[in-house]
């Protein structure tokens, strides 16, 4: 609210655009189990505030960054050829602000989970796919999630939510002993973002499950 009352006086407002779109991004998070049609709408919204700030402000990593968020949130909503068209936007907008400021943690967790979406998808999706729409965009590897959930610790290891991803990641790649590291350690560090909560209880079914 605050930042839509920034935007009401100030339309182009660098600070407000962003994170204005990105506080929509964190608001439907929530809704997203039990009311989807309002947990989409905000990231709808959010989709929309992202756009105008990349088009005003295109040397900017943080709107290219949110952007890929707001997109990323939208595709969970969506199916088939319109989630693998999203899927691809995600990957330019987070590479451009990884090009523009390569110190973005925010921008190089997209990219692991982008990687990491991509490439869990079953053969049977991953078939379909290639049949109908072309294929899922190439390049897609667990390593590759992986180096970029190490590059995010890198520049920010304070925040749970990277050790999180990276810990899931290393499960997938049969690397347990240090996915279970990774995932003590999410738990044990400090809150860092409104949803640590979740980021801990996730660690947690994830260990027990080690």
């Amino acid at each position: 609210e605050h930042y839509l009352n920034v935007l009401k006086e100030d339309p182009k407002n660098y600070e407000a655009l962003w994170k204005g779109a990105r506080s929509y991004a964190d608001v439907g998070k929530p809704f997203e189990k039990d009311d989807q049609d309002k947990a989409l709408s905000y990231y709808q919204a959010g989709d929309s505030l992202a756009r105008q700030a990349v088009s005003l402000y295109p040397d900017s990593a943080n709107t290219h960054f949110v952007l890929a968020l707001c997109v990323g949130r939208v595709a969970l909503f969506e199916g088939g050829k319109t989630k693998i068209r999203l899927s691809k936007e995600v990957k330019k907008e987070a590479d451009r602000a990884v090009e523009l400021d390569p110190r973005h943690d925010g921008a190089y967790h997209i990219l692991g989970r982008w990687n990491y979406n991509i490439a869990t998808l079953g053969w049977f999706l991953r078939a379909a796919a290639k049949v109908i729409y072309g294929g899922v965009p190439p390049g897609a590897t667990l390593e590759n999630a992986a180096a970029m959930f190490e590059k995010a610790i890198e520049i920010a290891p304070e925040k749970p939510v990277h050790r999180l991803e990276y810990g899931r990641t290393l499960i997938e790649l049969g690397r347990k002993d240090e996915a279970r590291k990774q995932l003590e350690k999410c738990i044990e560090l400090p809150q860092v973002q409104w949803d640590d909560p979740a980021h801990k209880k996730e660690a947690e079914k994830l260990l027990k499950k080690l």
